[in-house]
């Protein structure tokens, strides 16, 4: 967007790529226009709305359920595995759960604020918050960011046979709101490409959701275990949260917050279960509003909880330090392998931050629960955070930021071929397009409306390549092997353990 000026169409490689709305997309070439395009600046987005993402749960605890509620809230989503480690990537699932958290806790806002003329103002309000939410949700990563609320809400209705969220809905006023914010972009996008719509919500919607499509098959149970792990330390209470989160009060009682919350937790787990795609992030919405049910919950059950979390903490502590001593003799003598060898230094001071505060907790004669969690809830952050770092040691084989360094700089004017393969690494290290050779992948919608872009064999290739005074090309190992092998003109100038980038002789 920043080298072409256009805001409007997303582009992925030079081709136009319409798979998600451009929300996201904006708010980075913005971290980019006014930070640099530093790899800081590209993550920064999704870190921000990761931050944001705890804000929200720990004030909406504090505001329903008191102050300790709030810390433990907080704490608690703050070091869930799965919650720290997405915060920490460029992915639109954490800005997609930050959107639907706020529309979340705004609609349920409302609701507590209905009863009385003065009072229906402040509930317009927040359900307009929530309209605006939703609607940023959806130009962030499509039709779930809504269609999740909805069911839901259908959902609490069927169960509680309360139908004043709807009178509450402010739809008169919300659903244009809501319709101002989405259609615009989705309009302009459909006048610029003819085929927009179909592809757009039919293909990228509701195949990609009804089909093996984008060929992301799990089993049905795939999520029920993300989740599991996922919520670690805090997993045993997260299962009872849900265990028992689906009691509710008489209706008389007013509206009853942590039901609708609990609804909310299994609605996204089971909508993404029954999906012929599957991806991990995809459950992410859910943590907030398990966090919410796992810190409002009595005194005596939330110190059994502790408890619990803090024997966990010591249990993966001693399996961090066994990994450490033994997991090294069980790597294979692999250059794949051997990139896993840096993570084990790393595990003692991990497995130090997870030990020290279950330990603490635990050894505590005064249990004070809400400072209890704050430890646990930090020294599980900590920790994460450290796997997370430590992570970057595997680089080699997930990311082309080994081969950018490794390769220096590469000449401006001659072209860089991938063959067989696309790295949405490269491009961003570079800071350039590259030709592809016989792959579409995700980019097989800007291919087919720009099929010059394409080189479809590796034989056309190869016929260029000849013809060239100066060039690069990434290949995987095999091919690589292959073609040296037959005699092609090419230097090694950089490789990591999948792959090795030549330059033309």
């Amino acid at each position: 967007m920043l080298a072409s000026g256009d805001w409007i169409i997303p582009h992925l490689d030079g081709l136009a790529y319409i798979e998600k709305p451009p929300l996201q997309y904006w708010a980075t070439a913005l971290m980019f226009k006014a930070l640099g395009q530093t790899v800081f600046a590209a993550r920064l987005y999704g870190a921000l709305c990761a931050l944001g993402t705890v804000l929200l749960v720990g004030l909406a605890a504090h505001r329903w359920w008191g102050r300790a509620a709030g810390w433990r809230a907080a704490a608690v989503l703050a070091s869930m595995l799965l919650f720290v480690v997405l915060g920490q990537l460029l992915t639109l699932d954490m800005s997609l759960c930050f959107y639907m958290t706020l529309s979340l806790v705004a609609f349920l806002e409302a609701q507590r604020a209905a009863g009385g003329t003065a009072r229906d103002v402040v509930t317009r309000r927040w359900m307009l918050v929530a309209w605006t939410a939703t609607a940023l949700g959806v130009l962030t990563k499509g039709l779930v960011a809504a269609a999740i609320p909805v069911a839901v809400l259908v959902l609490h209705t069927a169960y509680t046979r309360d139908f004043r969220p709807w009178r509450r809905a402010s739809i008169a006023s919300g659903l244009p709101l809501f319709l101002a914010l989405t259609v615009p972009w989705h309009w302009l996008a459909a006048r610029r490409l003819p085929d927009f719509l179909e592809f757009f919500f039919v293909h990228e919607h509701l195949a990609r959701y009804l089909t093996p499509s984008a060929d992301r098959q799990e089993p049905a149970w795939f999520f029920i275990a993300v989740m599991v792990a996922g919520t670690l330390p805090w997993t045993l209470a997260a299962l009872r949260a849900l265990a028992t989160g689906w009691h509710r009060r008489p209706m008389d009682a007013g509206f009853d917050v942590g039901i609708f919350v609990w609804i909310w937790v299994i609605f996204v787990v089971g909508f993404f279960s029954l999906s012929d795609s599957k991806l991990i992030p995809y459950v992410l919405p859910a943590l907030p509003g398990l966090a919410l049910l796992v810190a409002v919950v009595p005194e005596p059950v939330w110190q059994r909880d502790i408890s619990m979390t803090a024997g966990i903490a010591l249990v993966t502590a001693l399996a961090l330090l066994g990994a450490a001593f033994y997991g090294p003799r069980f790597v294979p003598a692999t250059a794949r392998g051997q990139c896993f060898l840096p993570l084990f230094g790393s595990l003692p001071a991990i497995a130090a931050l997870f030990g020290a505060s279950g330990a603490f907790v635990l050894l505590s004669r005064h249990r004070e629960s809400t400072r209890d969690t704050v430890l646990l809830g930090a020294g599980g952050c900590l920790a994460v955070l450290l796997i997370a770092r430590a992570a970057a040691a595997v680089a080699p084989i997930y990311s082309g930021a080994t081969i950018a360094l490794s390769a220096g700089a590469l000449s401006p004017t001659s072209p860089i071929y991938t063959l067989q393969t696309y790295d949405q690494t490269l491009p961003f290290y570079w800071r350039r397009t590259v030709e592809l050779v016989s792959y579409r992948g995700e980019l097989d919608y800007g291919l087919t409306r720009d099929p010059s872009a394409e080189i479809g064999d590796v034989a056309q290739f190869l016929a260029q390549w000849r013809a060239l005074p100066e060039g690069y090309a990434l290949m995987e190992n095999r091919l690589f092997e292959k073609l040296t092998a037959s005699g092609v003109p090419m230097r090694e100038i950089a490789h990591d353990v999948n792959r090795v980038l030549v330059a033309r002789r």
